[in-house]
């Protein structure tokens, strides 16, 4: 919900998540990386803070494309192996800013230039550090429930 309608950052309750399940016994993850989960965390944070009201687009439909397909493409490196959900986040992320920027909304947003990496900077950063945290925590639970109900 927050990537569609972002009243709030999305990174911040997906952080809340990582860290809660870093507190039970089937998440395995380094307390190295659960800082620099934090890190991305507060540096998205702050980024959506110092934006402009309403900046860059303030349309909704972008925000469809961009958190959409990061979040399939944090779900597609999930399939390939943990090591690879924040890569199909990247991957995501990136093309629904490219598939965004075809539309009749988006043309302003032109491929080479520096306003593609400013608009990718602004939407699909937040996107991709709030997927590949949820994409960890499905990871986590996956594991869980395999580790518990199918321990062979």
């Amino acid at each position: 919900m927050l990537l569609v309608k972002p009243w709030w950052v999305a990174a911040v309750p997906a952080f809340v998540a990582l860290v809660l399940l870093q507190f039970t016994p089937f998440m395995a993850i380094s307390l190295w990386e659960v800082g620099s989960w934090g890190v991305a965390t507060g540096i998205v944070a702050a980024l959506r803070r110092f934006q402009p009201a309403g900046e860059p687009d303030g349309n909704k439909v972008s925000n469809l494309y961009v958190g959409l397909s990061a979040l399939a493409g944090s779900v597609l490196g999930l399939a390939l192996g943990k090591e690879f959900i924040l890569l199909g986040a990247i991957v995501g992320g990136f093309m629904g800013v490219m598939a965004y920027s075809r539309t009749p909304l988006g043309k302003w947003i032109k491929f080479p230039t520096s306003t593609f990496i400013q608009y990718f900077c602004a939407k699909g950063l937040p996107a991709i550090v709030a997927t590949a945290m949820v994409g960890k925590c499905i990871e986590a639970l996956i594991f869980y429930y395999k580790t518990c109900y199918f321990n062979l």
